[in-house]
């Protein structure tokens, strides 16, 4: 008898070591993998590479807050689309632009890729119209958007170290880093987004975003 409750003993505690070891930094525990964890960390950058730190698509904005979401023209969801492009998708949807002179800008980018990644990572129907009260300005003709380039600044990325989920909200939290030293962490941020399915994956659609310096 003794010797089969020491089996029974044995097997539970195998058990518990092999969920131990499958559940790197209690990620899985609160049910995201480490690949998940990085793929959210990909998700967030998006948003804090082209400087977008502090938003909310639902809240009223404050003059640290963007308020994002309630205008199908906000400048700043053009903004977005246009240099999320300008970063991520330069040689596929950036081209010259044709027009003699180019008054506007010397770029330009269709406005029906602007408003698909505003609603790839937003889920809002964005309406292409031109941003002239920007640096740089974003003149619409129509179709494109003309614009001139914007290199140069430090570029901030995202690493979710943790992750939660409450009914149909999702929330991140982690460091902003700098992408040149990933050591350099001046900030911590919190997310907020929704599951999402985009073109059959699964992804998230920002709720918000707000970072903290240290």
């Amino acid at each position: 008898m003794q010797g089969f409750v020491r089996k029974v003993w044995l097997f539970c505690l195998t058990l518990l070591l092999c969920s131990t070891l499958h559940m790197p930094n209690g990620a899985q525990a609160a049910g995201f993998s480490q690949a998940q964890l990085k793929l959210m960390s990909t998700f967030v950058s998006n948003f804090t590479e082209l400087g977008f730190m502090n938003f909310d698509t639902k809240k009223e904005g404050t003059d640290d807050v963007l308020h994002l979401g309630s205008d199908p023209s906000n400048p700043d969801l053009i903004r977005f689309g246009i240099m999320h492009n300008y970063v991520n998708n330069y040689k596929s949807r950036i081209k010259p632009c044709p027009t003699k002179g180019c008054k506007h800008g010397s770029l330009v980018i269709d406005g029906k890729y602007v408003v698909e990644s505003v609603k790839k990572y937003f889920d809002i129907n964005l309406k292409n119209a031109s941003v002239e009260q920007s640096d740089p300005p974003y003149h619409f003709d129509g179709k494109l958007y003309h614009f001139e380039g914007a290199d140069g600044e430090a570029v901030y990325y995202a690493e979710v170290k943790q992750a939660t989920q409450e009914g149909g909200v999702i929330r991140m939290s982690g460091d902003i880093y700098n992408a040149e030293d990933k050591n350099d962490r001046p900030s911590t941020f919190v997310a907020t987004a929704k599951p999402y399915k985009w073109n059959g994956k699964n992804t998230w659609a920002i709720l918000s975003l707000q970072t903290t310096q240290r």
